[in-house]
């Protein structure tokens, strides 16, 4: 294995997706505020369906005596009944605002889905626990109780878990212990990383304390310096000028708990126990994740395959890539292109839909 990198566990063309998608056109996103937890909120008018936002209470371990804390969800519904909920969990540093920012919620709810998106536990609207207690493997519980909810509670029957980044990493930990989620997008994660790009991101992390966003919040929590993040997760040539102000402006926190599990997770014991579809989906120019130097490339999906089809040796496997793209996915030019891969899989994978060309499948 080269120096520099490492590793740990970790995603039909545009105009075939208009085809296939409902011409439903989206006039709002609205989510209003909650004030009592577990209470439905009053459905707004959003994406020519509703939207509910909710507090839900979760607890980090199971036990009776585990402590309980909140999370902030958002159930959007499509303007017809559909049993399939996309479930989108955000990277390091984001929170719900990467779907809602871009195009992607949006178009999943006009091709017919349910969304259910969320602050991660410890970052934005949701309860802040200490640090050293928010990690990948607490967090993966928390999806599980929020995946029991969705099915029970909204009796979905098909739950697609798509993850950005670290997201994409718990659900990665969630798949290994509960196998109750039915087909996975994991965009922003390899299992190999560019060790140089991961150091330089450490040493640009400090106390979100420092941040006079964050002021007052806990020990153990952090964020990136100022004007850091062009560097490490855009690739500014496929981005504009507003969105890497609105990538600074958004941004939020991490836990020393999250850095922590990041170390620990050096094998793919996670991701070889994974038996539903995955569907995996770099940026070619992934900062992260990416050196065809090093011997990590990532510009064709058959580079994808040949790095991670060996540690998931029980997963019906995908791969797929965006050009000109850097880690944070979403916020490039080739958003579109890359919404549109990763709804026309899952309409393939859990509708029998047309397969996307630009997909192959890992043998």
């Amino acid at each position: 294995m080269s120096a520099s990198h490492s590793t740990f566990p970790a995603i039909m063309s545009h105009m075939m997706a208009l085809i296939y998608r409902s011409t439903v056109r989206i006039v709002a996103l609205v989510a209003v505020a909650a004030s009592v937890v577990l209470i439905a909120i009053t459905p707004a008018s959003a994406h020519g369906g509703q939207c509910a936002r909710r507090l839900v209470t979760v607890t980090l371990s199971e036990g009776r005596d585990a402590p309980r804390y909140r999370v902030a969800t958002w159930l959007c519904k499509p303007k017809r009944s559909s049993s399939v909920v996309q479930v989108l969990m955000s990277g390091f540093t984001y929170d719900h605002q990467y779907w809602i920012n871009t195009s992607y919620a949006q178009e999943a709810l006009e091709a017919g889905y349910a969304v259910f998106y969320i602050d991660r536990i410890g970052v934005g609207e949701s309860d802040r626990p200490p640090a050293d207690q928010v990690t990948a493997e607490t967090e993966a519980y928390v999806a599980h109780q929020l995946v029991q909810r969705l099915r029970g509670e909204h009796r979905f029957r098909t739950v697609v878990g798509v993850g950005h980044s670290y997201g994409s990493l718990i659900w990665t930990a969630e798949a290994h212990r509960w196998e109750d989620v039915d087909a996975f997008v994991f965009s922003g994660l390899m299992h190999a990383v560019d060790v140089p790009t991961q150091i330089t991101i450490r040493a640009h992390l400090y106390p979100a304390s420092g941040d006079p966003r964050f002021a007052g919040w806990p020990d153990g929590y952090v964020t990136t310096m100022p004007d850091f993040r062009r560097q490490a997760y855009l690739y500014l040539p496929g981005i504009t000028n507003r969105m890497v102000g609105m990538d600074e402006r958004m941004k939020v926190t991490g836990t020393t708990g999250q850095l922590a599990s990041l170390k620990n997770l050096g094998d793919p014991t996670y991701t070889s126990r994974i038996r539903k579809p995955v569907l995996l989906q770099m940026g070619t120019n992934d900062a992260l994740f990416c050196n065809a130097l090093t011997g990590i490339p990532c510009g064709t999906p058959a580079d994808l395959c040949r790095r991670e089809r060996a540690l998931y040796p029980r997963t019906p496997l995908s791969a797929t890539v965006v050009r000109d793209t850097g880690h944070t996915i979403l916020y490039h030019r080739t958003s579109w292109q890359a919404t549109d891969t990763v709804l026309d899989w899952i309409g393939h994978t859990v509708r029998r839909a047309p397969a996307p060309r630009n997909v192959i499948h890992c043998r």
